[in-house]
């Protein structure tokens, strides 16, 4: 039985997306070719905030650390 723990449990993510083309992650220096979505809720403010109630970061799957990325996309509403 091993007595020492291995650290966090990876976080579970809301979505992976594919990259065109290979990166090496700024963190880790591993070579991704996927990045995952993680769902961000606001569960507490102190003052009326503008801010959107939730959102999402992106991570490196090898090492989970933020990256610096942008999720966007073409928003269509049914006429």
């Amino acid at each position: 039985m091993n007595d020492v723990e291995d650290g966090p449990a990876p976080p579970s993510f809301e979505a992976e997306y594919a990259l065109e083309s290979p990166l090496k992650c700024p963190h880790c220096q591993e070579t991704i070719k996927t990045l995952q979505a993680l769902r961000l809720a606001r569960t507490r403010v102190n003052f009326i905030s503008l801010l959107p109630r939730r959102g999402y970061v992106v991570v490196c799957p090898a090492c989970h650390s933020i990256l610096s990325a942008e999720l966007g996309g073409v928003l269509t509403r049914a006429v």
